[in-house]
């Protein structure tokens, strides 16, 4: 329960951090935190095989977007320094 709690607070901030920022490169992190925390809440939610096997489909899901964001930021950070 606690645990729940916390994971989910911290879902709220980032959520809030998210709409805070106009940067769209500094969006990206928050997004990915987002995504993560989902998974978390998803597995202790449904301790059933079906909530593990859902959460491990989102959590895959959640790594290649994760990696999608890297890719993305490298790609800006290349653009912007013109290399």
């Amino acid at each position: 329960m606690i645990e729940e709690t916390i994971i989910s607070c911290i879902i709220i901030y980032m959520v809030l951090r998210l709409f805070i920022t106009q940067n769209r490169l500094e969006r990206m992190p928050y997004l990915n935190v987002i995504n993560f925390g989902v998974a978390a809440v998803i597995t202790l939610k449904n301790p059933s095989p079906l909530g593990a096997i859902a959460s491990m489909v989102y959590f895959i899901l959640a790594t290649v977007g994760a990696n999608a964001i890297a890719f993305t930021i490298s790609k800006v950070k290349e653009i912007e320094h013109g290399d």
